[in-house]
């Protein structure tokens, strides 16, 4: 019996948090589910030494109470000494098709070369961290030896807010996030097997949840 997706995702917030703590206790955290932080209930919060880490899970699109519950847990934190505050966005499982060779590493660095209006937007200042968890549905090698790809993935930000003098002294409001994103690229290979991206045909990010 394959598993519905729709049950996947009616749960995969607690399956997540269940994930990060057994994750966080291997790494000698204390581990702490549901704990108040100012006045909010945080989902997750990992203990080590004089470490704070406070985590929040989301998946798919938020009430406009969950996303007024992440800014305000987060400001907590902020000014709260020894912590740190993550946002883990969370996918359900998927079958990984194919593969490419350093695909995660070509499509950050476009990425980070060219960032989307769409994160652009969202705050005074978008900072692209990274890139991650990149499945390839789709792969065809052309007669012209073009690599066409499709695919989807997650883009990892901090999103800076404030006036660039605010920036600088650091009283700007800082947070990190993760977005997903689709995709659909040609590649080539150079003499030595080298594969970069020679056209984007689509690459579009889902900011719904912020």
């Amino acid at each position: 019996m394959e598993i519905n997706r729709a049950y996947f995702q009616k749960y995969i917030d607690k399956v997540a948090i269940e994930q990060i703590a057994d994750e966080y206790r291997s790494k000698g955290y204390q581990i702490s589910i549901e704990e108040k932080v100012g006045k909010h209930y945080a989902d997750l919060v990992a203990r080590k030494n004089e470490e704070t880490i406070v985590i929040e899970v989301k998946s798919g699109k938020m009430s406009p109470e969950k996303r007024k519950a992440i800014v305000e847990i987060g400001n907590y934190v902020k000014s709260a000494s020894n912590y740190k505050f993550l946002v883990v966005m969370v996918t359900p499982p998927q079958k990984k098709k194919l593969e490419i060779y350093n695909i995660h590493q070509l499509l950050a660095q476009y990425i980070m070369d060219y960032p989307p209006q769409e994160l652009i937007t969202l705050s005074t200042q978008t900072r692209i961290d990274g890139v991650a968890d990149v499945t390839v549905d789709e792969l065809t090698v052309r007669a012209d030896g073009t690599i066409f790809a499709k695919g989807n993935g997650v883009i990892a930000v901090q999103l800076q807010f404030g006036s660039a003098l605010d920036r600088q002294i650091d009283m700007g409001d800082t947070s990190e996030d993760n977005f997903p994103f689709d995709f659909e690229v040609e590649l080539r290979q150079n003499d030595n097997k080298e594969l970069s991206i020679a056209k984007v045909q689509k690459l579009s990010v889902d900011t719904s949840s912020y």
